[in-house]
């Protein structure tokens, strides 16, 4: 593999800003790439490139790098270049772990089986996953229809096989509201969410062996009318982070919640609606998209393929063949957890570097992972 290569590839996706829905450029960028080193290269309805290399006969894996970045508050808080630089064998920009240090070198590292005689190897750059993790990807599996799937988010270059799930709900409090000279004439509706929010906290969940536990966080808390002067809310919306367990679904994150608030509420007076929040977005391509917030859980069996195989394939290429877990939420979640495909994750970088001022990934990393790719590739088409 040429690194000078990955590297000036990878200074071209950074400098293509690529917030969520503003994809277009890099994805345009990546298309390029893909065509130079022998994929076959379609944009579907969304927007979602997607690079295809046939080998031969055998199974089709997929790895998936979202396109999109979050966005960069302030420039002037970074003392490098969020567009991309190179200062001291470190790539410092916006997206250079989370994740086109991956997609970089994850197209090279598959481009670099190109004599191999087994299998297909697709490459997507899916977007809006910073919005809403999975539906992207749900859309390039329809089409893709792959064997199996290698999710490129950052990892430190281990093989990751699962993650907890993620929930967004909303509680909403209705109350009635009246003047606050006189509380009693009304309901509050803030005052009962904050009955809720007590009780939410001794709530207790699930856990799972690799993954760890689910758990609950408050995220967002918001009453109504506002602005607001002498008048008791009717009504408040609390936002919460559920992180769930293998196995749970959308009914089981929101049953205990409506169990426990709807009799607080009614004691109260008030009334209370339990929702898993939904997502609104419109791609660069002009398609809209509403999407529940809700990403399962998913865990891969290390003894079996590809996860068996891909380990075997690490360890014989010199990386750590230790597995991991992401502690966060990923595109997995439409693969594993809602298509039941096997998935692995594997990425470079730092996953706490990512979102942070002056995100970073080292070319030592960048290059690792490229023969990582390689090398697992091999191990999963061959097994």
């Amino acid at each position: 593999m040429d690194e000078a290569r990955i590297q000036e590839f990878l200074l071209r996706l950074l400098a293509a800003r690529s917030y969520a829905t503003e994809e277009a450029a890099a994805a345009q960028v990546l298309g390029d790439e893909l065509a130079a080193v022998g994929f076959t290269v379609d944009v579907d309805d969304w927007g979602n490139v997607i690079g295809t290399l046939r080998l031969g006969d055998g199974p089709t894996v997929l790895l998936d790098a979202h396109l999109d970045t979050v966005e960069v508050p302030d420039p002037a808080q970074w003392q490098h270049d969020p567009r991309g630089e190179v200062v001291d064998g470190v790539v410092y920009g916006r997206g250079a772990v989370d994740m086109k240090g991956a997609l970089a070198a994850a197209v090279h590292g598959a481009a670099a089986l190109r004599t191999e005689q087994r299998g297909t190897i697709v490459i997507s750059g899916s977007v809006c996953e910073e919005l809403v993790e999975g539906p992207a990807l749900s859309r390039v599996v329809e089409q893709v229809r792959p064997d199996a799937v290698i999710i490129c988010e950052p990892s430190a270059n281990r093989l990751v096989l699962g993650q907890r799930g993620r929930a967004e709900v909303e509680i909403e409090v209705h109350g009635r509201t009246s003047h606050s000279a006189y509380p009693e004439a009304g309901v509050n509706a803030a005052e009962v969410m904050a009955d809720v929010m007590t009780a939410v906290r001794q709530l207790r969940f699930g856990e799972h062996p690799d993954l760890g536990p689910g758990m609950i966080a408050l995220t967002n808390l918001k009453s109504f009318p506002h602005p607001n002067v002498s008048m008791v809310p009717d009504r408040c919306v609390a936002t919460y982070d559920r992180r769930t367990v293998l196995g749970e679904h959308d009914a089981d994150v929101l049953k205990p919640l409506r169990e426990l608030a709807d009799p607080i509420a009614v004691a109260a007076g008030a009334r209370v609606d339990v929702r898993i929040a939904t997502t609104e977005f419109t791609t660069y391509r002009g398609v809209p998209v509403e999407a529940d917030s809700f990403a399962p859980a998913w865990w891969t069996d290390p003894a079996t393929w590809p996860a068996r195989d891909a380990l075997t394939g690490l360890a014989a290429a010199g990386l750590d063949p230790t597995p991991g877990y992401y502690a966060f939420c990923t595109n997995g979640s439409a693969s594993a957890g809602r298509c039941g495909i096997p998935t692995l994750g594997f990425g470079p970088g730092d996953p706490d570097r990512a979102h942070t001022v002056d995100e970073s990934l080292s070319l030592e990393d960048l290059h690792r992972a490229a023969r990582g790719y390689s090398a697992l590739l091999r191990a999963v088409l061959t097994a």
